[in-house]
């Protein structure tokens, strides 16, 4: 077997892993109870354990493919190499919390809130919240990052190309949501087409923060700065979101149109195109077979 046919072997090994790691207890739990209850409701604290195993899957997967192709799992990525790449990790925070901001402004300017008036103090709180949640949180999303940077970006990059590691990994990333989107998790229920465009909709979102995750890795050789940036992303921009535009009870089924907009400032990561597609500016990094 030639090495190209060994990392595809290996690929789909681990794409068999992660989403059976994650869509079995997804979808069970899911035909059994109501998603909002196990997922984001008030009875959501006994599925903890649910979540954080299903969360964790494609690093579990990535360990799993690991010991069964005897490929070994020593990873330099586990490293955080602090040193020279400070500004990464901050760029890593900084820039997700920005875009939440962004989104908030945009949010507030369709007058899609409660238009809730906010002191100089309760807004430095919020984002002083916002970077400890993107810190401390980062160790739920390291469970998403050491497997898709980690692992399947690296492997489509070696079998193929850059490019369609940005592209193939933000898809099988989005379609990995799946079970969670068919039942409204980031979109709702209540827009035309769905669950396929909300799915659709995952799979571009997907695509483009992958970019920015992938080149916070490759230019760090860690896989830590694209955790914080998931984290930040997942846990402290949605703060912002929260806190910033407090939406009130009728006003809760934002029209699709409306959610593409507020998605709009994500396209800021497109910026770093050119910079992951120089293999110079990625240095730190590897794309092992």
């Amino acid at each position: 077997m030639n090495n190209r046919s060994a990392v595809i072997k290996r690929i789909v090994i681990y794409l068999l892993l992660s989403f059976s790691v994650a869509w079995i207890p997804w979808i069970i739990t899911n035909s059994r109870y109501d998603f909002f209850d196990w997922f984001a409701g008030e009875k959501q604290y006994p599925f903890l354990w649910i979540r954080l195993l299903t969360g964790g899957a494609p690093t579990i997967a990535a360990f799993l493919t690991r010991l069964i192709t005897k490929e070994g799992i020593a990873d330099d990525l586990l490293r955080l190499k602090l040193k020279g790449n400070l500004k990464y990790y901050v760029l890593a925070v900084l820039l997700p919390l920005a875009v939440g901001l962004l989104r908030a402004v945009l949010a507030r300017s369709l007058h899609i809130d409660e238009d809730a008036a906010l002191s100089g103090m309760m807004t430095a709180s919020v984002i002083m919240q916002a970077l400890w949640n993107s810190l401390v949180l980062a160790f739920n999303t390291f469970g998403e990052e050491y497997g898709w940077r980690g692992y399947l970006y690296p492997k489509l990059a070696s079998a193929w190309s850059r490019p369609s590691a940005i592209i193939a990994g933000g898809i099988i990333w989005g379609l990995w949501h799946a079970p969670l989107t068919v039942k409204g998790h980031n979109f709702g229920t209540d827009y035309p087409g769905f669950p396929y465009v909300g799915i659709l909709l995952m799979c571009g979102i997907c695509v483009i923060l992958g970019i920015f995750f992938h080149w916070l890795t490759l230019k760090t050789g860690s896989i830590y700065p694209a955790s914080i940036a998931h984290s930040a992303t997942n846990n402290g921009a949605s703060l912002i979101m929260l806190i910033f535009v407090q939406v009130n009870a009728g006003n809760h089924d934002i029209p699709l149109r409306t959610t593409l907009i507020l998605f709009a400032p994500m396209l800021l990561y497109l910026l770093f195109i050119p910079l992951l597609m120089k293999k110079k500016e990625c240095s730190s990094g590897k794309e092992p077979a």
